[in-house]
């Protein structure tokens, strides 16, 4: 093979190599075979031998006269292996071991059931202490809204007793038992810890007395039969006659209806001014539906027929105070001609 020489540019001294010394001043050894120049000449070129294909070409070693060079700085980095067929590593490809899942999943299972055995164990201790402390013992019951029944009664029908714990009392059963006291509308019972139970009653006010076969029965504005009548109840209240047991049983509803369209009279009455003058003493229904109601002292009659009975009631109004004036005493006033309601005839004693 032909040696090509590849000599540097003339009187340019080539570049020394990085993180080298530069070369002593003193001339390099002569290559074996060719004899050294002489001093202060020239010296010849050299030719480079090629270098061999696909090989690395190293540096030239050093001359014995030049110092070692330094260790190299740089860190190679090796690229990622590439993928495999399948699209992922020989590591990754390899399936998990089934011991490895096994023993995972006992692990959580056994994490829960501290977990679970821990809190159900402040739990337990939580309850016991709140149904044992004396801290939580009721020491006041405050009842408001009661006028036929007094706290005492209120608290003892509801099962609140002074010294009970305070969490061990069922609130929704304690108000269902005082509601069934017939004076009593509803009740609310509610805690406020540490030791205080409020009891909140709304009892029912009776309007008037309803005689049905031998009995009388107390009933609210709203016609509501709530009671029979017992020895402490009020008696100064109209009585409702004329209702029948077989009415009540048939048609409880259209009795309620009857009764409350009754108590609207008594309204009517009230706020004309009749009522006033002369007491409402009986209110009686017919059998056909029509009404008569009993007034004054003197037991006036009046015939109001079927409703509507606004109107007729003030028109008994006026003719009540005409006859006041003529100091004449009325026994009957008929008030029921729906023909003609302008018509009035009066009874007198």
């Amino acid at each position: 093979m032909t040696e090509r020489p590849s000599a540097p540019p003339p009187n340019r001294p080539s570049a020394p190599p990085p993180n080298r010394r530069r070369a002593s001043t003193s001339a390099p050894a002569a290559p074996p075979g060719r004899a050294a120049p002489a001093r202060g000449s020239k010296p010849e070129p050299v030719a480079a031998a090629p270098a061999p294909k696909n090989e690395r070409v190293r540096a030239a070693t050093p001359s014995s006269h030049e110092s070692p060079a330094p260790p190299a700085t740089s860190v190679s980095v090796r690229p990622p292996r590439p993928p495999s067929k399948g699209g992922s590593s020989p590591r990754e490809a390899r399936p998990a071991r089934p011991m490895s899942r096994h023993f995972r999943a006992l692990q959580l299972l056994a994490g829960a059931a501290v977990v679970l055995i821990a809190s159900t164990a402040v739990a337990w201790g939580a309850r016991r202490y709140i149904v044992s402390s004396p801290r939580f013992a009721v020491r006041t019951v405050l009842v408001d809204g009661v006028q036929r029944r007094t706290a005492e009664q209120v608290a003892s029908s509801g099962g609140i007793e002074v010294g009970k714990n305070i969490f061990t009392l069922d609130l929704e059963l304690a108000s269902a038992s005082i509601s069934t006291d017939p004076w009593i509308e509803r009740a609310t019972v509610t805690r406020k810890l540490p030791s205080t139970i409020h009891v909140s009653v709304v009892e029912r006010e009776a309007q008037a007395l309803v005689a049905i076969g031998g009995d009388l029965y107390l009933a609210t504005r709203d016609g509501e039969l709530f009671k029979e009548l017992a020895e402490d109840d009020p008696v100064d209240l109209p009585v409702v006659t004329g209702i029948t047991g077989e009415q009540v049983a048939r048609d409880r509803a259209g009795v309620v209806i009857a009764v409350r369209r009754l108590l609207d009279v008594v309204e009517d009455m009230a706020r004309s001014g009749i009522a006033r003058r002369y007491p409402i003493q009986e209110l009686h229904v017919e059998r056909d539906g029509s009404v008569v109601i009993t007034i004054g002292k003197e037991g006036i009659a009046l015939h109001l027929g079927q409703p509507p009975y606004r109107d007729k009631v003030g028109q008994a109004a006026r003719v009540l105070t005409e006859l006041a004036q003529r100091k004449a005493s009325a026994s009957v006033i008929f008030l029921d001609n729906d023909a003609h309601p302008e018509r009035v005839v009066v009874r007198m004693r």
